[in-house]
């Protein structure tokens, strides 16, 4: 990647917004089951990152830095993408406290909607930010971008070394169009290929006929649009068909949608000195995997995964040095998590696969604990967020069999209190952090803010 594009966006003066100070609370309300209601008797700790507010906050991360402190970041503004003034916001809770600092500032292209931050802190205590602008208020015009620091642990934001724009670029050259046997168009199409083949062979194998019928009616829709995005024909312009050193001029598709719309929302991980980045695209209803050896300098892309439109992957490691990826469904009920999986460092993917894990079409996370257990933060619900559960799995996720509820909202969908989008990470000395948003719904005023546990990992067993 080009380094000058860093001057696009300079690096924003470190700010810090007045809000009252914060110390810890706990909501009750009177028909709200709290599953942890006695936080102190089982070592949980849970706090809201700030009071009930009004602004829509969303999307939360979170780092534990090598001083202790806990580093946690989210958007927030009057909208999402068809609202300018969201911005990435962040807070501290400093090693040994229990109290969250005021909110800072960690990110603003001004003028455009920032969404859906990533913190990561990367072997060599380097601390990354992945979030993206979208440039024309819709998500298919979503950049992303990153930031990095190795100054964090002092108060407030963190002093960033370096910014750029993580321009995605799968396939072969496009210069004078899109040619035949483009290499992401046979990856698209081989994708869809399986991916029918497993639809009809297992997976709607049990659905009622309504259900085939809405699935078949989807899948119509989804594979020409798919196609359609990879040929860039939302793109034609005047091009060159090539045939050894001659060409033929004709109208050519160009390949706008597959190097825009990309967008973060989990954790990379990394592999053999590699980094790998989730990615997915609500235009393509379709997740990718940016990769970089050299810290950020350079970018190589993976295969997309489609078929069930899988979104927000994220990452888990295997024994036998493979990656498992979990994604949201986007497609039609009945809703599952979705798994796909790569045997290449995360270069090559499978399809996604459905999984027997409930998904109500809502983000969520999962960590790699450092005895190889997998565990998930996710809505165990087909329909709804009001209930957030930990989920372990000493298999590798055949099976689930340890599952904790964090919280729950007996009064249900309707009304019920939301507690979804985590990020789960665990620290160096076992411990499991998880953020989340905490939306309120049954017309209380303020009704928003981001919610914080840690949890002793015994708590999941």
């Amino acid at each position: 990647m080009a380094h000058n594009l860093n001057n696009r966006f300079s690096l924003l003066c470190q700010t810090t917004m007045s809000y009252l100070p914060w110390v810890w609370i706990a909501v009750v309300l009177g028909c709200q089951a709290d599953p942890v209601s006695d936080p102190d008797s089982m070592n949980v700790e849970q706090s809201l990152v700030f009071p009930l507010q009004g602004d829509h906050v969303h999307g939360p991360t979170l780092a534990v830095l090598p001083n202790g402190d806990v580093l946690a970041a989210w958007f927030q503004g009057s909208g999402e993408r068809w609202a300018d003034d969201v911005r990435i916001m962040g807070a501290r809770k400093e090693a040994g406290d229990t109290t969250w600092s005021a909110p800072f500032l960690m990110a603003d292209v001004d003028g455009y909607p920032d969404i859906n931050p990533v913190l990561y802190l990367d072997p060599q205590d380097t601390l990354w930010l992945f979030w993206y602008p979208v440039l024309a208020n819709q998500w298919e015009s979503s950049i992303p971008m990153y930031r990095k620091s190795t100054n964090y642990e002092g108060s407030g934001a963190p002093t960033w070394d370096w910014q750029d724009i993580l321009l995605v670029k799968p396939g072969d050259k496009t210069e004078r169009g899109i040619q035949a046997g483009d290499r992401f168009v046979r990856e698209v199409q081989k994708q869809l290929d399986a991916y029918e083949s497993y639809a009809r062979e297992e997976l709607v194998s049990g659905y009622t006929s309504e259900e085939q019928e809405q699935y078949w009616s989807f899948w119509e829709q989804y594979a020409r649009k798919v196609d359609s995005l990879a040929r860039g024909e939302n793109m034609i312009r005047k091009g060159r068909i090539y045939e050894g050193d001659t060409y033929t001029s004709t109208p050519l598709g160009y390949p706008l949608a597959r190097r825009i719309g990309w967008q973060t929302k989990n954790k990379p991980v990394m592999v053999d000195g590699r980094l790998i980045l989730p990615l997915y695209s609500d235009g393509f209803d379709a997740s990718l995997f940016a990769l970089t050896a050299d810290g950020g300098r350079t970018w190589s892309f993976s295969n997309p995964v489609l078929g069930g439109a899988g979104i927000q992957a994220t990452i888990m490691k295997k024994s036998n040095g493979g990656l498992v990826a979990f994604l949201r469904d986007n497609g039609p009920p009945p809703k599952r998590i979705q798994r796909t999986e790569s045997h290449d460092g995360g270069m090559t993917w499978s399809i996604a696969r459905d999984t027997d894990l409930p998904n109500s079409g809502a983000g969520f996370d999962g960590v790699t604990l450092e005895n190889g257990d997998w565990v998930l933060a996710y809505n165990d619900l087909e329909d709804g967020r009001y209930d957030l559960t930990i989920a372990l799995s000493k298999d590798e996720g055949a099976t689930w069999v340890h599952k904790k509820v964090l919280e729950h909202d007996d009064r249900g969908n309707e009304i019920g209190t939301s507690f979804h989008y985590p990020s789960i990470i665990q620290d160096d000395n076992g411990r499991i952090h998880v953020i989340y948003s905490y939306h309120m719904k049954d017309g209380s005023n303020p009704s928003k803010s981001i919610k914080y546990a840690s949890l002793p990992v015994e708590w999941v067993y």
